[in-house]
């Protein structure tokens, strides 16, 4: 069966053709011309974020160079041992303590050295104490040694009393105590010399 269009139904058709076409022609062209415009549009906005975050960033500079000037003045290193060895850092803890202790009227019972940890460019040196005293002494010795420069850190602190149970001491008088920590204060460790060609 053959299907014969009237001229008007034939422009019509081909009308309604040549609008579907330029349509689909239209539709090709605009869906991806605009997501690449929401894709350049949100490109835009995220660079624009980061440079007004890095504008921002850069506008505290002075503040941040200022503080770092502060900071070298106070010089840190006034905060570590003076000596880097080992052994001379353990002397140099046994030396602040001994001074404190003394001063504070406490009795040394034992001190034992041990081993020091290096974590990076720091050395973790210690130094194990026994001491004897009345309680009065021993907490003001023990915040002397926290708050000394350069800086000492009391750990594993074990207070015992070294009378019995049933010990009554006279009125006005303390009965000693045994203390136990360990002391500690970092040294830093000085960067090798690399030799010249």
């Amino acid at each position: 069966m053959k299907l014969t269009l009237t001229p008007v139904q034939s422009r019509a058709l081909a009308i309604a053709l040549l609008l579907a076409v330029l349509a689909a022609i239209a539709v090709a062209i605009y869906v991806p011309w605009k997501q690449a415009h929401r894709h350049y549009d949100t490109a835009i906005e995220d660079q624009l974020d980061r440079t007004s975050r890095y504008q921002r960033i850069a506008g505290q500079r002075q503040s941040i160079e200022a503080n770092i000037a502060l900071i070298k003045q106070r010089d840190a290193r006034r905060h570590y041992l003076k000596a880097s060895a080992p052994a001379l850092a353990a002397a140099e803890v046994q030396q602040m303590a001994q001074t404190i202790v003394e001063a504070n009227e406490l009795k040394v019972e034992s001190t034992q050295i041990t081993l020091h940890k290096d974590d990076g460019p720091r050395r973790r040196v210690a130094v194990n104490f026994q001491l004897r005293g009345q309680m009065p002494a021993v907490q003001k010795a023990l915040y002397e040694l926290e708050t000394a420069l350069p800086y000492l850190y009391v750990d594993n602190l074990v207070i015992r009393s070294g009378v019995p149970r049933v010990f009554r001491p006279a009125p006005g008088t303390e009965p000693d105590i045994l203390v136990q920590f360990d002391l500690y204060a970092f040294a830093l460790i000085p960067k090798p010399v690399s030799p010249k060609p």
